[in-house]
């Protein structure tokens, strides 16, 4: 029990310096986060950003990939997530099933928001029920999800959660 109560102090403890640090300085980039001396954990890259989880918490850090000069159009997908989660969260059924958002930097394009490790099984959407999902939410809710795939949704506890919400 006592072990238990640490591990959740020491975690706690990490989350919060971590996101001290974030909001203090602003990394732009990856060089610049380890510099603050977090250590990340790279996790993924997409077609917009690449995901690096902090070591030591549940948190993950998106930072806009950078090829071509495409900082500024990176940077909108990231700004358009933020917005959608922004505009979900005023209705209370999706208050669950969308991940908080830690941290946000509309200029850089950086966002901060909780870890969700893939599931043992893997995601078993299909496509035409993603389809279905994209169009409810647009007819009913007025936001338009158009990249809801496997990829994008994580199992927590019985909810599913939608970690990418971009374009």
């Amino acid at each position: 029990m006592k072990a238990s109560t640490t591990r959740k102090r020491q975690l706690a403890y990490r989350t919060r310096r971590a996101l001290r640090s974030i909001r203090s300085a602003q990394p732009k980039t990856v060089e610049e986060t380890r510099a603050l001396g977090i250590t990340l954990i790279h996790e993924g890259t997409g077609a917009f950003r690449a995901a690096y989880r902090i070591h030591g918490t549940r948190l993950l850090i998106k930072f806009p990939r950078t090829e071509d000069g495409e900082r500024v159009i990176n940077s909108n997908h990231t700004r358009m997530e933020v917005k959608k989660i922004r505009a979900l969260l005023k209705f209370p059924m999706w208050q669950k099933h969308l991940p908080p958002v830690y941290y946000f930097n509309s200029r850089d394009g950086v966002m901060v928001t909780k870890f969700y490790p893939v599931g043992k099984r893997g995601m078993a959407a299909k496509s035409a029920k993603s389809l279905l999902i994209g169009e409810l939410v647009k007819v009913f809710c007025g936001v338009v999800l158009g990249d809801i795939t496997p990829d994008n949704v994580r199992a927590e506890r019985g909810n599913l959660m939608l970690i990418d919400l971009g374009y």
